[in-house]
């Protein structure tokens, strides 16, 4: 009822296009195979075991071992960063981080080397820094530095003229 009245609060003449990506942490492998290898041999112990001593023990060992794949896999879920992107600038989400910058804020933007360590400079101080635990040659860093590069052109009136 409200729009048909003109009150057009929430739209805009021209949408936001965000994009999200979501920077993956690597697996914990040796998390994984060590609560794998204690699960095993605490199963063996409960199982082979002789007392009750044994048994608990064993329940013990296997209990820490379900604990540890728990965590790993917890922290493959919690450690996740997601980027958005849109006209305005960036907004980056993740453990220990949310911040908000706006595309004429950036002053400088570097990549490492191996092009797994992108910053982001505010001024002379300030700094985001965005790391890719995929390494190089990972696709959804390498089309998020893509869309960085297309957004930092566009806001700064760049053209490609060939």
């Amino acid at each position: 009822m409200k729009a048909a009245e003109g009150n057009l609060r929430g739209f805009e003449s021209h949408p936001r296009r965000v994009k999200t990506y979501t920077i993956k942490p690597r697996p914990p492998l040796r998390a994984f195979v060590l609560a794998a290898v204690l699960s095993v041999i605490g199963a063996v112990m409960v199982v082979a075991g002789s007392g009750a001593l044994w048994d608990w023990l064993g329940g013990l060992v296997l209990l820490v071992g379900v604990g540890l794949l728990l965590m790993a896999l917890y922290s493959l879920w919690s450690m996740r960063v997601h980027v958005d992107l849109d006209d305005e600038g960036f907004h980056v989400r993740g453990p220990g981080i949310d911040k908000k910058k706006t595309w004429s804020s950036v002053t400088k933007v570097a990549l490492s080397q191996d092009e797994t360590h992108l910053v982001f400079s505010h001024g002379e101080v300030e700094r985001t820094h965005l790391f890719c635990p995929g390494g190089p040659g990972d696709e959804e860093f390498e089309s998020m530095l893509k869309d960085i590069t297309r957004r930092l052109d566009q806001n700064r009136g760049y053209r490609n003229f060939i």
